[in-house]
């Protein structure tokens, strides 16, 4: 029997949590970083586990931090901090035991990041350190520029040239990025000065893929008088690819050892709060 549905019926908010049907991955919404924090729990006990993400195109994506993590007892945590906005992904975790094996996937836990409300919303992502990532203001981002490699050679006595085509390159751009104050103007230079690749990303309406990038020209301009903190940023964007993963460490935002210094400064101040490792990554 069909289920009728007013059209003035609001639609339930997706979960911000989703856990595998095996019970052996949890997939949970970081909404304020708009990443997914990923936690796999194996009785099997292995040494390490592979994270990766599966989206509607069924291909197995790589999780930055967790190609490969180690697991303590059994248990592996992962951040992916790159998630495609918008639309749901699934995640999946592969048991790898102390001789290299790798066990049977885990059933997939899936989960929908948020994406951005505005057009001028855009995450940009830092993917050596998460915490420096910023949901910045974009005033405009008019064109995107692919470079043709092209050789060409005239032959004496033939009207047409032998031309060799080789592969575009991937766009060059450029972004102007809006500050209101002063504390917004020191984190975006320390994003776009901190030498790291970033992710770029947006609404998926505004036919803008996520792009890594790495920032070249910075031009920061005062359109008020002097004692107004609002300035106006010219960057400069070249598209590369996507970064390896394998090797790369773990990073979550918001907790790693310096946030945690703030208010555990000593190892007994740490060890008095009952939590261990697990429970302070997790946020358990």
């Amino acid at each position: 029997m069909p289920i009728i549905i007013s059209p003035s019926d609001i639609p339930p908010d997706p979960p911000v949590e989703a856990v595998s049907p095996d019970g052996y991955l949890t997939a949970r919404r970081d909404d304020p970083w708009a990443g997914v924090l990923l936690i796999a729990d194996f009785p099997s006990d292995p040494a390490r586990v592979r994270f990766v993400r599966v989206g509607t195109d069924g291909i197995e994506v790589p999780v930055r931090g967790g190609d490969l993590a180690w697991a303590p007892g059994g248990t592996a945590v992962a951040y992916d901090h790159e998630a495609p906005l918008g639309v749901s992904s699934a995640w999946y975790a592969y048991p790898i035991g102390w001789d290299g094996t790798v066990g049977a996937r885990s059933d997939g836990a899936a989960v929908t990041p948020p994406e951005p409300v505005t057009p001028r919303d855009v995450w940009l992502k830092s993917l050596a350190n998460p915490a420096l990532s910023l949901r910045v203001q974009v005033m405009s981002w008019p064109t995107l520029e692919y470079g043709e490699r092209q050789e060409r050679f005239d032959v004496l006595g033939a009207s047409s040239p032998v031309m060799r085509v080789d592969a575009w390159s991937l766009p060059t751009s450029s972004v102007t990025i809006e500050t209101a104050t002063l504390e917004e103007r020191e984190q975006l230079l320390a994003l776009l000065q901190s030498g790291a690749t970033m992710l770029a990303q947006t609404r998926i309406a505004y036919g803008r893929p996520d792009a890594y990038w790495v920032p070249g020209k910075i031009t920061e301009t005062l359109p008020g008088p002097a004692y107004d903190p609002h300035r106006t940023w010219e960057v400069a964007v070249t598209a590369v690819d996507r970064p390896t993963t394998v090797g790369a460490p773990t990073r979550i935002p918001g907790r790693s050892y310096d946030d945690s210094a703030e208010l555990w400064p000593t190892y007994a101040d740490r060890t008095s709060t009952g939590q261990t490792y697990l429970d302070v990554t997790t946020g358990g």
